[in-house]
């Protein structure tokens, strides 16, 4: 079994064409417009997966990660090219895709499981680990129209990953939820590829699969632009990154607005009820400039619109570039019934960290850290010195005191 062929991929491409706004009538609608323009999601791809494999897929937004999981989930067609598929798939896809909304998610599991080809013994055997692990028993009667689209995702992958399949496709499955319930979703992929599945996962946060994937697939553009294994495939990607920025957010390398960091809001309550949206994000020393020096003080400006009922807590994570947490720190933001806005300014005294490069995560919890709303990835910042002079290594400089002792 070893190498045998679970996904076969030659010449895949896939072209949209852009809407007519001059069409008249129905069925010309129905009719791709090809007088006018056109654009690729997919371009000739060519790839070959084997049996057991879990790949991540990669790569900036519009280059055609969700596009390919739909083509091989057969949910839309190729527009040339093949797809071989040998086994059983079952897929996450996009919000809207897979559930009966005027349903309950009890109703729900039965009839996802039904699709595909669970008898309702089976189902009911895998009924209280579904639930459990989906950790809103209490909404599982509720019509899932009234979910968030946290809820609507964790009840998905739920019902999924018990259902014993050879290939699953997941978009964006890690992105939701508190850590409690990804530390669960990571485990259960680490099972079924123990027993032999093969694993397709788009993220737009590389850092929090690169540990699991034998290799991640890159796309840009429509392209392959990298294939490899994970650690070779995210320095390609950061590369793309840094060169995108470079040439299209020079003066936004380090600061985010609010429609920006709306692109990357993931949220698991009912908005009507409490909120909180970032309004503004930027990292910079005495002013906005592109470059940051660690041997300077460098500056946090987070400004945010919220309403809660209740007291919560802000907290920013500062990371590396393969996820790993190097400082944390919890702000207590005061319930308030009425919308505010406010900012605060966290200052980094100069020399704390070393040159690094890092990006920023800002949580918003419960006292009792339930993880609620999540920016991840808000920004990749390098912190350089002023001089060019290389620190010692490590990332932080920690206050040690030395004392020489003699005989």
């Amino acid at each position: 079994m070893i190498n045998e062929k679970a996904i076969i991929i030659k010449g895949l491409s896939k072209e949209y064409y852009k809407k007519d706004s001059s069409q008249k009538g129905f069925f010309n609608k129905l009719k791709p417009n090809k007088s006018g323009q056109s654009f690729y999601a997919l371009k000739d791809i060519n790839l070959e997966i084997n049996r057991g494999e879990v790949i991540g897929i990669i790569g900036p937004n519009g280059a055609g990660k969700s596009t390919l999981l739909k083509i091989l989930a057969e949910v839309t067609p190729p527009t040339s090219g093949s797809v071989e598929i040998f086994g059983k798939v079952a897929s996450i896809l996009e919000i809207g895709i897979g559930f009966q909304p005027e349903l309950s998610g009890y109703e729900n599991i039965f009839l996802s499981g039904q699709l595909y080809g669970l008898s309702k013994k089976q189902i009911l055997s895998k009924l209280d680990k579904i639930i459990e692990m989906f950790g809103f028993p209490d909404f599982i009667d509720t019509e899932v129209k009234h979910y968030s689209s946290g809820m609507y995702m964790r009840l998905a992958f739920s019902i999924i990953i018990n259902i014993e399949a050879d290939i699953y496709l997941f978009d964006e499955i890690l992105s939701v939820g508190d850590a409690a319930f990804q530390d669960k979703a990571i485990g259960e992929i680490d099972r079924i590829k123990y027993l032999g599945a093969t694993v397709l996962i788009v993220t737009h946060t590389p850092k929090s699969i690169y540990h699991f994937c034998d290799n991640m697939l890159l796309l840009n553009k429509a392209n392959i632009f990298f294939y490899g294994n994970a650690n070779d495939t995210i320095v390609e990607y950061r590369k793309l990154i840094s060169l995108i920025n470079n040439n299209d957010f020079k003066s936004e390398l380090n600061y985010l607005n609010e429609v920006d960091l709306s692109r990357i809001k993931s949220c698991d309550i009912d908005t009507s009820t409490a909120n909180f949206d970032l309004t503004h994000f930027a990292v910079f020393n005495k002013s906005n400039e592109v470059k940051v020096f660690c041997d300077q003080d460098i500056n946090l400006k987070i400004s945010y619109r919220y309403f809660s009922p209740q007291d919560f807590n802000l907290i920013l994570v500062i990371q590396d570039t393969q996820g790993n947490a190097i400082v944390s720190q919890f702000v207590k933001i005061e319930k308030s019934e009425k919308v505010n806005e406010a900012e605060l300014i966290i200052c980094i005294p100069a020399n704390t960290f070393n040159e690094i490069r890092v990006l920023f995560d800002i949580l918003i919890s419960t006292e009792n850290n339930k993880v609620l709303i999540n920016y991840r990835n808000i920004l990749e910042t390098i912190f350089q010195s002023e001089y060019g002079i290389k620190k010692l290594m490590g990332y932080l400089n920690v206050p040690i005191s030395i004392k020489h002792i003699k005989n």
